[in-house]
């Protein structure tokens, strides 16, 4: 699944939602599914500072046999903040932040279904 929004911050809980829901149809406990969802608001709001008025921040979530992930990319200058990078991995079992270009970011957040890949 993918969403396009622009850069509102009233758009991010729609984005929560849906991951929400994929990681509830996968069987992720409800401990798990807070996390992810909290993960993919903090990683949204950091996303949405730097896209301002003109860009656009897209989502893509991709459930697997033992995973979810989660694709960010802004269409701005969002910069990469270690102390939410931290936080994320508090909450996720894998973040990864690479710069692809053009002042654009991807952030892509991944939680396994179980223990034996990570944290539930």
């Amino acid at each position: 699944m993918v969403l396009v929004f622009s850069p509102d911050a009233e758009l991010i809980p729609v984005a929560e939602g849906l991951v929400s829901g994929l990681a509830e149809q996968m069987g992720f406990a409800e401990s798990a599914r807070m996390n992810l969802q909290q993960g993919v608001g903090r990683a949204c709001r950091r996303l949405l500072e730097g896209a301002r008025d003109s860009g656009e921040l897209r989502v893509q979530c991709r459930g697997f046999a033992d995973r979810v992930e989660i694709i960010l990319e802004d269409g701005g200058a969002a910069d990469a903040d270690e102390a939410d990078t931290f936080l994320l991995t508090q909450l996720l079992d894998r973040v990864s932040v690479e710069d692809t270009g053009e002042g654009r970011q991807r952030v892509t957040l991944v939680k396994y279904l179980s223990d034996g890949g990570g944290r539930s």
